[in-house]
């Protein structure tokens, strides 16, 4: 297969039939002013290491008061962990002076109150983007947030319905040594920046909310990859300053590369006769994370099918005049339809 590389070049590209990243021409910016969410983002980080023998009792009294049952999440899943079953020994005393007293884990709080001594940006873009969260979707709930140390294990994630955690040690910026040290790959780091809080923040929202499983038996691949095309498109409004880059988690430069050749991606999935079987494996292979794509000249990013379905549904929404609304796409389109609407074919660049 040939791919077109990229070349520092000027060049000036006609598209024959396709549409290659132009159906993101609609204004995204909404007005959310009247919106109300009060938001403040919680220092559980913070306030568990302040745990300390003397007066754990006191404190722990106040941790339950002020975060509920999330103490008791954080206790059990970052801090004991898995236990055998049947085990309910009450080791959270000895557990938790033992979490916040080891060095490495210190260590790490520390870089998070450097990091993150002042969070007002990112209490200021969470409420923007909840802002837009409830401009389409009112019926939602707006979660308390709250930051934790999580060991380098989860940059955001959600507790029930109530809580949208933000790891802050996962967003130190790419390079970090420690990441190096616990083995983080260098793929991922580029996504480890304060930037990302409020893009995965979302996500984990949007999965919440409307389910994450796009990976699945008896899916197509193409249909997988529509699925996670409309969390991108979700992203993508929610997130209206966000660059492409950005929404589908890829550099400045894998974007370019994929919108420069989003006629040959297209064709090779279309030759090895991919789109249309139901092969999990090959659902992995083209929507997980990863340093490239399988198969693929080196400069294709991991997940490129992420970006596929993004510019799937863009086409459809184009067909439509944009005129569907995005709870509509999100609950009430199915891939399929999608698909048969959006009537796909990126165009061949002409040099």
């Amino acid at each position: 297969m040939k791919i077109l590389r990229l070349f520092p070049v000027v060049i000036i590209v006609l598209l024959l039939n396709g549409c290659n990243g132009c159906n993101r021409s609609e204004n995204r910016e909404k007005d959310v002013s009247a919106i109300k969410v009060d938001l403040q983002v919680m220092r559980f980080d913070q306030d568990f290491f302040a745990f300390n023998n003397t007066d754990f009792a006191q404190h722990e009294a106040f941790m339950r008061s002020k975060y509920g049952s999330f103490y008791n999440f954080y206790v059990g899943q970052f801090v004991i962990g898995p236990r055998p079953v049947g085990d309910t020994t009450n080791i959270g005393q000895q557990a938790v002076l033992k979490f916040v007293s080891d060095e490495y884990i210190r260590r790490i709080q520390d870089s998070i109150n450097y990091h993150f001594n002042d969070i007002k940006d990112v209490e200021q873009e969470l409420t923007k983007s909840l802002k837009y969260f409830k401009y389409y979707f009112p019926e939602a709930k707006v979660p308390k947030v709250v930051t934790i140390n999580s060991t380098f294990s989860l940059g955001a994630f959600t507790d029930d319905k109530d809580v949208l955690g933000i790891g802050l040690d996962l967003y130190f910026g790419p390079r970090n040594p420690d990441y190096d040290s616990a083995g983080i790959f260098q793929y991922v780091q580029h996504k480890m920046r304060r930037e990302y809080i409020d893009r995965n923040a979302m996500e984990v929202l949007y999965n919440f909310y409307f389910g994450e499983q796009e990976l699945s038996h008896g899916t197509t691949l193409i249909e997988a990859m529509v699925e996670k095309g409309k969390k991108m498109y979700f992203l993508d409004y929610v997130l209206p300053s966000a660059p492409d880059s950005m929404i589908v988690g890829f550099t400045q430069k894998q974007t370019k590369w994929c919108e420069a050749n989003e006629y040959e991606i297209w064709k090779f999935l279309n030759e090895k006769d991919l789109l249309y079987k139901d092969n999990y494996m090959d659902q992995k292979r083209y929507l997980d994370e990863g340093p490239s794509t399988p198969g693929m000249p080196p400069e294709a990013p991991g997940n490129i099918g992420s970006w596929i379905g993004l510019q799937v549904v863009r086409q459809f929404m184009a067909k439509t005049g944009n005129k569907v609304p995005m709870r509509d796409l999100v609950l009430k389109y199915d891939a399929k339809t999608i698909l048969e609407k959006a009537k796909y074919r990126p165009g061949k660049s002409v040099f």
